[in-house]
């Protein structure tokens, strides 16, 4: 068989350049207030080879088939491209989802800068996910989100005619630099034991905010769910707290009359002793509101500061962060989070079974309590088992220095 030609012509539509096959579109624009007929060559990827042709072709019927948005310049920039990816997603995803979308972008955009979308190729896309590892030291789940990011915008240039492939689609994360710079240990699923559930609660009892933890670890609820709590879900008639309202960080600040997922709009029944405390909590906030005069900032929610003003998404967290030094006898690595997962690991301690704490949390998915669950039971198996052998094999007696 011939060797195929440096360039020219092999099918409809389909050219060899450079050893390599390109879709050959036509494009009328208007120059000099004439319109003219412009060549767009497209890169397959492909090399140039008889077997190869009739992948090139069927390639371009793809192609021809979508449909080209006639707004986007061919030239674009991938900045500039993922920031009108971005501007159309603001219709399908929540304000929460948008920014983790923008945190991402940046990192994109950042590293290409102004590099031309039909110009990227997997070497690229590689050499790119691999500098996150080394450069920015992040975890194999930022790179995976950013390159799920990355791919979906490219996706959306194959579907508008920008590129013919998407060259993000089949690159693999570099398992090496991703072990390589693993943390030790996910903080995040750390939770505190029965025991030390107590003795942090013990601990803050005199704290301004006390009632805040309480309520977190007593029905596990997320941050946002907390701080969306409102006097208006309280139902002392009935003794009831309705979980339906929340507060996020996103590009803004969001309250919202909504939770994460269906699952988590939910009730709870309140007994008299909670009662008590929020009726002590309401008495409080008339206090301050007397004490602040106009300065007081009115609101429905529960959770806020001695003026009324609202806590920032983040506060809770770091209050926490700064109680739980204090406290170096109890967990060092949990977080605010960490609380949601303790109200589980209290039920496992009581016998609750799977279903119920899974209801109760308003987790959405099974697995979730499931997975907590069952570290939880790994860890008091691991405690009795130690305080078992603690009683059959004993250290020998060692004099006082």
């Amino acid at each position: 068989m011939a060797r195929p030609k440096k360039s020219g012509r092999r099918a409809t539509g389909i050219q060899g350049r450079s050893g390599y096959l390109y879709i050959i579109k036509n494009n009328y624009i208007i120059k000099d207030g004439n319109k003219i007929l412009e060549k767009q060559w497209i890169s397959t990827g492909l090399k140039d080879t008889s077997e190869n042709i009739k992948k090139a072709s069927e390639m371009r019927s793809r192609l021809l088939k979508k449909k080209e948005a006639k707004s986007t310049d061919r030239n674009i920039s991938l900045s500039e491209y993922a920031d009108g990816f971005l501007e159309k997603k603001k219709r399908e995803v929540s304000d929460t989802t948008l920014s983790s979308y923008f945190y991402r972008a940046n990192r994109i955009k950042n590293y290409f800068g102004d590099t031309k979308v039909k110009d990227l190729n997997e070497t690229m896309v590689e050499n790119f996910l691999d500098d996150m590892f080394k450069t920015y030291k992040v975890q194999r789940r930022t790179v995976k989100d950013t390159k799920v990011l990355l791919s979906s915008i490219l996706e959306q240039a194959v579907k508008e005619g920008l590129i013919a492939t998407n060259p993000a689609k089949e690159v693999v994360i570099n398992k090496n630099l991703a072990n390589k710079y693993a943390k030790e240990k996910d903080t995040d699923e750390e939770f505190f034991s029965y025991e030390e559930a107590q003795r942090f609660l013990d601990a803050i009892k005199d704290h301004e905010l006390y009632e805040l933890f309480y309520v977190t670890l007593f029905f596990g609820l997320r941050r946002e769910e907390l701080l969306g709590l409102r006097w208006s879900a309280l139902d002392f008639k009935n003794k009831t707290m309705s979980i339906n309202h929340t507060v996020t960080r996103g590009t803004v600040i969001n309250r919202v009359n909504s939770t994460k997922t269906d699952s988590s709009t939910r009730e709870y029944p309140l007994t008299d002793e909670q009662i008590e405390m929020f009726k002590r909590l309401k008495d409080k906030e008339n206090e301050y509101r007397k004490l602040c005069g106009n300065g007081y900032f009115e609101s429905d929610y529960i959770f806020k500061h001695r003026d009324g003003s609202l806590f920032y998404p983040d506060y809770p967290s770091k209050l926490f962060a700064k109680l739980i030094k204090k406290l170096p006898e109890l967990p060092q690595e949990i977080t605010f989070h960490g609380l949601r997962s303790s109200c589980v690991s209290i039920l496992v301690h009581r016998g609750m079974d799977v279903k119920s704490i899974q209801k109760w949390v308003g987790h959405a998915d099974i697995d979730t309590t499931l997975k907590i669950y069952a570290k939880v039971k790994d860890k008091e198996a691991k405690k009795e088992i130690s305080d078992a052998m603690t009683g059959i094999i004993s250290l020998k007696d060692y004099p006082d220095k």
